[in-house]
């Protein structure tokens, strides 16, 4: 993606343009972007446009992926995982991903096996 387009992609960016293109239920993570900046930058992706247009792309997706029936296996894990939140009932409500996650399905989904191949090697460290 072009640099030169738009303005540098920053973590503030990168929060502002996720509530300007998500529901405000998703947005329960506690992330600073840093790590997501540096992700979005490995794949070039360096602008607010670069980001926008990824974000746009693939909404309608990522919002289906989101709306999705979890399946038992995930919901346990989330709720051993996160004890503290209120997992069943964002399922129950027609959502379970937070803005970190919603932002690496978009890279999940317009880089496929590459970016899947770096998040495993990521989760590995």
């Amino acid at each position: 993606m072009d640099e030169s387009r738009g303005n540098i992609l920053v973590e503030d960016t990168v929060y502002r343009v996720l509530t300007e293109m998500f529901p405000k239920r998703n947005d329960f993570a506690e992330s600073d972007y840093s790590e997501e900046l540096a992700e979005l930058h490995h794949f070039g992706i360096k602008s607010e446009e670069d980001f926008r247009q990824l974000l746009v792309k693939h909404r309608a997706k990522i919002l289906e992926i989101d709306a999705s029936p979890m399946d038992n296996w995930h919901e346990e894990y989330y709720q051993r995982e996160y004890p503290d939140q209120p997992v069943r009932e964002r399922i129950d409500q027609g959502f379970w991903f937070a803005f970190p996650a919603l932002l690496r399905l978009a890279l999940e989904l317009e880089f496929g096996e590459q970016y899947e191949k770096f998040a495993n090697k990521r989760d590995e460290a």
